[in-house]
């Protein structure tokens, strides 16, 4: 009884604690982000939207025909006369993957947001105008995939998926404007296949680590020594969420680690330049996005024992 009491008492902990940390990151990342002020003339609407929608339309395009395929084909998508609200929580052990799901939704709208407004400041917008255009399209995107979740009996529309949206959007926003922030912090994705579900990085919980970079190149007095190769990390994983995890009596595990780890794209392509080819740009691109495997050390904690 007692046990159950404390791990119940633990399970919330983590909820709050995650929750709040990366509330704090957001508003953080905000306020820094209104250090970088909107040129006069920068004067936004709907036409400036359209047109960089247009501008991005491959990207976005091909995003959008991919949710709507994985929808319709995965996540039963009109399964549902009715709409259906579905509150899944948030890192709590009896959630359906621990809170993996929730920062899965964080990173792909970081991720996507980073990626159009990268094609934008290619395309010589200011970083403002890239930045706002880049949410509102990914917001866009990620909104239309809640809406048909709610005509899924298998999921429904979860208000905690769109507030982890806008939290991974706002920290590519301010990232985009403001090159303090792109500079210190990445958020970023690990990924190795948990032998469950075969090579799916963007579904497969019990494979996924996500991690927050402090990155040391990004301080003035570390720029130009070893160190700027670099990073601390902490973050998140879980593992024994799925049923064929389950089926082998794998306990529920929720961890979160500290470490330090490779800077792969300051030790790939050094400091960012502009002009770079597209080439270059891209693998700076993936990995600001992307640690690989066994490039940190971490020292992790079960919340869970």
């Amino acid at each position: 009884m007692l046990r159950t009491a404390a791990a119940e008492l633990r399970s919330r902990e983590v909820c709050v604690k995650f929750s709040s940390f990366f509330r704090c990151l957001s508003a953080y990342a905000f306020v820094l982000s209104l250090c970088s002020p909107v040129r006069a003339e920068d004067s936004y609407g709907l036409s400036i939207w359209l047109k960089d929608v247009e501008t991005t339309k491959w990207v976005s395009g091909a995003v959008f025909l991919g949710v709507t395929a994985q929808g319709v084909s995965s996540w039963d998508w009109g399964s549902s006369k009715s709409f259906n609200w579905n509150p899944e929580g948030w890192f709590d052990e009896d959630t359906g993957s621990g809170g993996a799901d929730k920062l899965g939704h964080a990173f792909s709208s970081y991720a996507l947001t980073n990626v159009l407004a990268d094609r934008l400041l290619r395309h010589e917008r200011s970083p403002q105008r890239a930045a706002l255009s880049a949410a509102l399209t990914t917001q866009a995107i990620m909104i239309y995939v809640e809406v048909f979740d709610g005509f899924s009996l298998d999921h429904g529309f979860s208000y905690e998926d769109v507030v982890m949206n806008l939290l991974g959007t706002g920290l590519a926003y301010a990232r985009t404007v403001n090159p303090k922030v792109r500079n210190l912090i990445d958020f970023r994705l690990e990924y190795q296949p948990s032998g469950y579900t075969g090579f799916r990085p963007l579904s497969d919980y019990s494979g996924q680590t996500y991690l927050l970079a402090l990155k040391l190149g990004g301080f003035e007095a570390l720029r130009e020594t070893p160190l700027r190769f670099l990073d601390l990390q902490t973050g998140y994983y879980t593992r024994g969420f799925s049923s064929a995890e389950q089926a082998d009596a794998l306990e529920r595990s929720r961890y979160g680690f500290v470490g330090i780890g490779l800077n792969l794209s300051e030790l790939l392509f050094g400091r960012r330049k502009p002009h770079e080819s597209e080439l270059k740009n891209a693998g700076r691109l993936f990995f600001d996005h992307i640690q690989l495997p066994y490039t940190s050390a971490r020292a992790s904690n079960n919340f869970d024992d």
